[in-house]
């Protein structure tokens, strides 16, 4: 009989709700029941460019039992970049207006992430061969997907070891929800689901494993799966539900509802003309 050491549930960097528009299928309290299920304490929220499902993710993770972490799987089209986790709330913020500047600005990411003071950042083992990634900051880390375990050991990455963790995505339950995942990678590339390329498609084993099979499959790897367990462990976010909270919003915008209304005036005397002969 194997024998496993005793492994923390911390090793999901990068997991999708369906806010990964058009590609992921699962809610972020479905999401949650599943690591749950699968016996996973902490887990990390990186929706493909978007972190609108985060505030409920925290919300709910908290009642659940399970410690939040909050990122970003940042992609050109389907194609990965790098994912990001917030270590704290002003990473999320760092994390958020990196994000914002490239959408609202209809600007692609570039292949390598910038110096984020209070993030980190992880590439997939794909992405460091074609960029040929040889210097990682003291955020940067390579991430180690279930195909790459056959292909590290002959690879100079492997040398890396304080560098190497876990990169397996969460998207999928089953069979069921990779179709519709299918489904919606069609709509998006406005494309017969008979004719959308593989390259469009996730790969159909971004499932949830248990701790149990993941200790299995990187048993080789021992130093692997300690890597990610503190990575996970740098990271933690906050924020304050209770029902005495102090309001965050603003209640004027520039100093006085007067002026916040000769604002609203001088917009519409400027912008009317423009919509109305």
């Amino acid at each position: 009989m194997k024998k496993y050491l005793k492994r923390e549930g911390k090793m999901y960097i990068n997991c999708h709700s369906y806010f990964s528009l058009r590609y992921g299928t699962l809610s972020e309290i479905e999401l949650l029941d599943l690591a749950i299920k699968n016996g996973i304490e902490k887990l990390a929220l990186t929706d493909i460019n978007n972190t609108s499902a985060c505030l409920n993710f925290v919300r709910r993770a908290k009642e659940k039992g399970i410690d939040p972490v909050l990122g970003v799987d940042f992609r050109n089209g389907i194609k990965q970049c790098y994912v990001a986790l917030a270590q704290n709330n002003i990473g999320f913020l760092e994390l958020n207006n990196f994000l914002s500047e490239h959408l609202h600005e209809k600007k692609s990411f570039p292949d390598q992430a910038p110096a984020f003071k209070n993030a980190v950042v992880v590439y997939s083992f794909e992405k460091v061969l074609e960029l040929d990634k040889t210097q990682f900051s003291d955020n940067e880390f390579i991430g180690i997907g279930l195909k790459d375990l056959r292909k590290l050991p002959f690879s100079r990455y492997s040398s890396y070891r304080q560098k190497l963790v876990i990169l397996h995505p969460v998207s999928f339950v089953n069979k069921k929800d990779y179709n519709v995942h299918r489904l919606l990678r069609a709509i998006d590339t406005n494309t017969l689901l008979s004719k959308l390329p593989e390259e469009e498609q996730a790969d159909a084993n971004e499932k949830m494993l248990s701790i149990l099979q993941l200790n299995e499959l990187f048993t080789a790897f021992p130093y692997i799966l300690e890597n990610t367990q503190k990575l996970l462990n740098s990271c933690s976010i906050s924020f304050d539900f209770s029902k005495d909270r102090k309001p965050q919003n603003l209640k004027t915008m520039f100093g006085t509802d007067e002026l916040d209304y000769q604002k609203l005036v001088d917009l519409c005397e400027k912008g009317l003309p423009r919509r109305y002969d």
